[in-house]
C-alpha cells in the first residue's frame, strides 16, 4: 500500500522580481496595500508600521532585505496586497509582521513532487531555492526575518 502525501496549502507570494511560497498556517490575513507609517532612520528594507486590527505591524521589502542592492517599488497600487503573517519566534516584541506582494497571493495546494530545488546559493533570509512548475521560487527563512524586526526600536 502506497502512503497518501498531502498537500501543503501554500501562497505563492508575487514580489517585484521574484515569488516566494509561504504555508497558509503563517498567514494571519491578506489586506489591499495601504499607506504605512514611516519610522525615521530605519533601515531601508523596513516600510513602516501598519495599524491592522489595534496592532502596529512592522512591514518589510522581502527583496531589500534579502539583497542591499535592491530597491523597493510598487507596480500598481491598486493591484498591490499586505501579506501578514504570525510570528513563529515567540519574541512578544514581534508577533506579526507583513510583506508586500505585487499582487494578490495565490492559495495553491502544494506536494512535495511539485517543487524541485536548485542548486543555487542561499542566503540569511532564504531557507530554499526552488522551481515550482519551471518558474523560480524562494521559501523565506521566516525566523531571520522576525530576528531582523527585533533588533529594531519601533517607538
Amino acid at each position: 500500500m502506497s502512503e497518501m502525501v498531502e498537500a501543503l496549502p501554500t501562497f505563492l507570494v508575487p514580489l517585484q522580481k521574484n515569488n516566494i511560497l509561504l504555508p497558509n498556517s503563517t498567514v494571519a490575513e491578506i489586506i489591499p496595500y495601504e499607506p504605512l507609517q514611516r519610522i525615521q532612520n530605519s533601515p531601508a528594507w523596513f516600510l513602516g508600521l501598519l495599524s491592522w486590527r489595534g496592532v502596529q505591524v512592522p512591514v518589510i521589502s522581502f527583496e531589500m532585505l534579502t539583497s542591499a542592492g535592491a530597491s523597493f517599488s510598487l507596480v500598481s497600487v491598486a493591484s498591490a496586497s499586505l501579506v501578514i503573517c504570525s510570528a513563529l519566534g515567540g519574541r512578544d516584541a514581534v508577533r506579526y509582521f507583513a510583506l508586500v506582494a505585487q499582487a494578490l497571493p495565490r492559495l495553491m495546494h502544494l506536494t512535495p513532487e511539485e517543487l524541485i530545488e536548485t542548486q543555487e546559493d542561499t542566503v540569511e533570509t532564504e531557507l530554499l531555492l526552488v522551481r515550482l512548475n519551471g518558474q523560480p521560487a524562494v521559501i523565506p527563512d521566516l525566523e531571520y526575518i522576525e530576528s531582523c524586526l527585533v533588533e529594531l526600536d519601533f517607538d
